[in-house]
């Protein structure tokens, strides 16, 4: 389930980048879920190969849902901290420019 949501996020943020790119650092979204995705999917298979290939490969429930959503967030949260320092860096790159400007004339 973790795998599916993954990749289901980070199928959603390279939609997002591809219609707007570089607004809002969305290509460093799309490449933190799919870092995310592809560290799952080869959790997923090293486990289903130590277990002996049997069983299930998805798991789906509460807990793995969870799961997800623990895993999701951090990602949230980093690349939210990131887009507010990318603007507060342009604010006080477009105050400066404006008071050399207002200075020249």
């Amino acid at each position: 389930m973790w795998l599916v949501i993954a990749a289901i996020c980070a199928l959603v943020a390279t939609f997002a980048w591809i219609n707007k790119p570089g607004v809002n650092r969305y290509g460093h979204l799309a490449l933190a879920f799919w870092a995310l995705t592809a560290m799952i999917f080869v959790d997923h298979v090293i486990g289903w190969f130590l277990e002996g290939a049997e069983g299930d490969f998805l798991e789906v429930g509460v807990d793995p849902f969870m799961l997800s959503l623990c895993m999701i967030i951090p990602v949230f949260m980093v690349w939210e901290i990131a887009v507010i320092l990318d603007r507060v860096k342009i604010t006080k790159t477009d105050n400066k420019n404006k008071n050399t400007t207002e200075e020249a004339q």
